[in-house]
């Protein structure tokens, strides 16, 4: 084996089990991240193109939803003591790259408004009727 496929092996097992029974193979070698850890990679790229197409980050809501899918899956394979299959591994580890990487930006984001003194972050303007509207018009006039 080549020293450049050792090391990216070496790289790769720092974070992922590498169990060759969940591992893709790409022309009979060995991949060096499983197939969830892949999904999470291509989902996290997938994320930094949306990032530079849309300059805006995903919906929370639906990011949150889909990003649960993980966790749930991990514990439906703990429960049943189910193998699961490989399709199933990547298709959440992409959801849980892409909409999981977005909630924790956004939490980071948030988190930085916070603690940099922006008053953007904490300050909450109240809600005014139509008629507050007005005199509030009416005084700046």
């Amino acid at each position: 084996m080549s020293v450049l496929y050792r090391a990216l092996m070496l790289v790769g097992g720092w974070w992922c089990h590498q169990f060759p029974e969940r591992s893709p193979y790409l022309f009979g070698v060995q991949i060096p991240l499983c197939w969830r850890c892949s999904g999470i990679l291509i989902g996290a790229l997938a994320l930094f193109c949306w990032l530079l197409a849309k300059k805006r980050l995903p919906p929370l809501v639906p990011c949150l939803m889909l990003a649960l899918l993980l966790p749930l899956d991990v514990l439906h394979a703990v429960v049943t003591h189910g193998d699961g299959d490989n399709a199933r591994r990547f298709a959440t580890g992409l959801l849980w790259g892409f909409c999981a990487t977005s909630t924790a930006l956004r939490l980071f984001r948030l988190l930085a408004l916070r603690f940099s003194g922006s008053r953007r972050a904490t300050q909450v303007r109240p809600r005014l009727s139509a008629s507050e509207k007005i005199c509030a018009f009416r005084q700046k006039c």
